[in-house]
């Protein structure tokens, strides 16, 4: 994924825990958030709204194991732009992303996308 973003041209920032990921939304207006399905199973669905309160001009991606199909109609109803389910074929992340940077104002500073994987996650306190 990291892959596909860096050859079109897109920053990318990868965080291995919340407390990493809510520090970086602090410091972003906008941005797109890839978030693993795994890391909601561990968080739970009640990350999607964290998330747009810390950012509200963020999008979030989630990014589905074919065993997390059931994520995806949560997901949605929560308010993530969208959903891929694996494996993840390189057009359908740079159409959502190219859909998502369009819709951001034009005095938009730089994209930086983070990706919130299950690797190493905390626990929240």
């Amino acid at each position: 994924m990291v892959e596909i973003l860096t050859r079109c041209g897109y920053g990318t920032r990868n965080v291995d825990t919340e407390g990493d990921l809510f520090q970086g939304l602090s410091e972003s207006k906008r941005g797109i958030v890839f978030l693993d399905s795994g890391i909601i199973h561990h968080y739970g669905p009640t990350l999607y709204g964290r998330i747009q309160r810390a950012c509200s001009g963020c999008r979030m991606i989630v990014l589905c194991r074919r065993d997390s199909r059931p994520l995806i109609r949560e997901a949605m109803e929560a308010g993530v732009y969208g959903c891929v389910v694996e494996p993840y074929a390189p057009w359908e992340i740079e159409t959502m992303v190219r859909h998502i940077l369009a819709d951001f104002p034009q005095d938009s500073s730089p994209t930086v996308s983070s990706k919130l994987s299950d690797k190493n996650a905390e626990r929240p306190s």
